[in-house]
């Protein structure tokens, strides 16, 4: 019988995360839809720009920014597994062709000067 109230604890996580942030990317950061919705026009994003999202973690909400505005994508993250998180998501939300998932740092970008056009760092300890 206790087995019936038992739940799911990825369920659980992904429910709060649909709650709280409006998004199921496996996200633990504080940056909700809403919020990502806006940067799309406080960036002034759209097709052909270039987004750098610095410490991308899972692709929250770099990813969701490319969606939505149709721009390429650059992920770096110091994490590994954060960088196969956000390569696998992307693909999975159509991105693979314009997105680029690395490991790496702000200290060490292995871009040249003048390659993006707006950058977000969302929920990243500096």
């Amino acid at each position: 019988m206790a087995d019936r109230y038992r739940v799911d604890p990825v369920e659980a996580i992904i429910a709060a995360e649909q709650d709280a942030l409006g998004s199921d990317f496996g996200a633990n950061g504080y940056t909700t839809r809403a919020q990502a919705d806006e940067l799309v026009d406080v960036l002034s994003l759209g097709p052909g720009q270039v987004l750098l999202d610095l410490g991308s973690g899972c692709g929250w909400p770099g990813i969701h920014l490319a969606v939505r505005s149709g721009c390429h994508l650059v992920s770096v993250d110091p994490v590994e597994a954060g960088v196969h998180r956000t390569e696998a998501r992307a693909a999975a939300e159509g991105l693979a062709a314009r997105s680029l998932a690395m490991v790496g740092d702000g200290e060490h970008l292995p871009l040249a000067p003048g390659t993006v056009d707006a950058l977000v760092h969302a929920d990243v300890l500096c």
